[in-house]
């Protein structure tokens, strides 16, 4: 499960707004965890997406 935060292929860079109190539990848990920010994002992202693909527009039937 560790692995899943490793960043595996191509990276850019996005502009983001967090609460504060988020982005401020977001530097703690890279701190205690030696991950990146990126890396903790990256997979709770990842894991939205795949818990939410009511979010994704639906395929267009031909």
């Amino acid at each position: 499960m560790k692995d899943d935060y490793i960043l595996k292929g191509q990276t850019v860079n996005v502009q983001i707004e967090l609460e504060k109190e988020v982005a401020e539990t977001l530097k703690k848990m890279s701190e205690f965890s030696k991950y990146k920010e990126s890396e903790i994002v990256n997979t709770a992202i990842k894991r939205f997406i795949a818990v939410h693909s009511d979010f994704l527009p639906k395929k267009v039937r031909v």
